[in-house]
C-alpha cells in the first residue's frame, strides 16, 4: 500500500468513525470532553505539523511520531482525564520514545496503579479478546486500571536503563494486583541477578505469573528451573503451556 493510499485509508475510517459518533450522543459527548482535555497538546502537535484531530490519529499515521515525543512527555502529568492520559501513554509506548518518558512513567504509574486488597484474580487463561473486554469493564468501574496497564506496557517498551531498580520494586508490590503484568514482562530484558530473583519470587504470584514465566524464559534462567517444573502440573492450561516452552528454551 502507497503513503497516497494509507493516507486515504486513515481519512476514511476517520470520517467514518466522525459520522458514527455523530449519530450517538453519549460517544459524541465523550469525544467533546476527550478534545475539551486534550485541546492545548493537540494545539502544539498540529504546530509541529501533524494532521490530526484526535491523540488517536498520530498513532495512525503511518510514520514514527518523533518530534511529538516532548510534548506528550511534557503533557503526560498535567492531564487529569485518565482516558487522555491513557491516550498519551499509547502514544508513547514506541522504542522511538527511548528513555525521555522514563521517569514520568514510572511516577505516573505509582500515582495510578490501584492499592487492591483483593488481587487474586487471575487472568492468565482469559484470550486477547476477554482480556480487552475485562479491560473494558473494569474501566467502567475505575479509570486508573486500564491506565495503570498501559503505563505498565509502556515501560515494557521504552528505555528504562538507570531505572532497573525501581521498576523491579514497582514489579514487586503485589497490591498492584494485574497493572504489573507488562511490568513483569518487561523484566526479560534485564541482564541483573536482581531482575531474576524477583521474576522467580513473583512465579507465586497469580496476577503475574505467566508474564513472569516468559520474563524468565528470555533472560534463560536456569536457576529458575525448579520452580517452573513445578508449574508443569499447575490447574491452569495456559500456566502449563507456557512453563513448558520455557523450560525448553532455557535448556536448549
Amino acid at each position: 500500500m502507497g503513503k497516497k493510499d494509507r493516507s486515504e485509508l486513515v481519512d476514511d475510517v476517520r470520517q467514518r468513525i466522525a459520522r458514527e459518533t455523530l449519530k450517538d450522543p453519549a460517544k459524541l459527548e465523550l469525544r467533546r470532553k476527550h478534545l475539551q482535555s486534550a485541546a492545548r497538546l493537540l494545539d502544539e502537535l498540529v504546530e509541529l505539523g501533524y494532521d490530526i484531530d484526535t491523540l488517536d490519529d498520530l498513532r495512525q499515521l503511518g510514520k514514527p511520531w518523533k518530534s511529538a515525543i516532548p510534548a506528550l512527555v511534557r503533557w503526560l502529568p498535567r492531564i487529569n482525564d485518565p482516558e487522555v492520559k491513557e491516550n498519551i501513554v499509547r502514544c508513547l509506548s514506541v522504542p522511538w520514545t527511548r528513555d525521555r518518558a522514563t521517569a514520568e512513567l514510572i511516577s505516573e504509574f505509582r500515582k495510578f496503579a490501584p492499592i487492591d486488597p483483593d488481587h487474586s484474580q487471575d487472568l492468565s487463561s482469559l484470550s486477547s479478546a476477554q482480556f480487552i473486554k475485562h479491560l473494558s469493564t473494569i474501566q467502567r468501574c475505575d479509570p486508573s486500571r486500564p491506565l495503570a496497564w498501559a503505563i505498565g506496557n509502556a515501560l515494557s517498551i521504552v528505555d528504562v536503563k538507570g531505572f532497573e531498580s525501581q521498576v523491579i520494586e514497582l514489579c514487586r508490590r503485589s497490591e498492584y494486583g494485574a497493572a504489573r503484568q507488562m511490568l513483569v514482562f518487561g523484566l526479560g530484558r534485564f541482564q541483573s541477578s536482581e531482575a531474576e530473583e524477583a521474576a522467580i519470587e513473583l512465579l507465586k504470584d497469580g496476577d503475574v505469573k505467566l508474564h513472569a514465566i516468559i520474563a524468565l524464559g528470555k533472560m534463560k534462567s536456569k536457576r529458575a528451573l525448579f520452580e517452573l517444573e513445578r508449574l508443569i502440573t499447575d490447574e491452569r492450561a495456559s500456566i502449563r503451556k507456557e512453563a513448558r516452552k520455557t523450560i525448553t528454551k532455557i535448556s536448549r
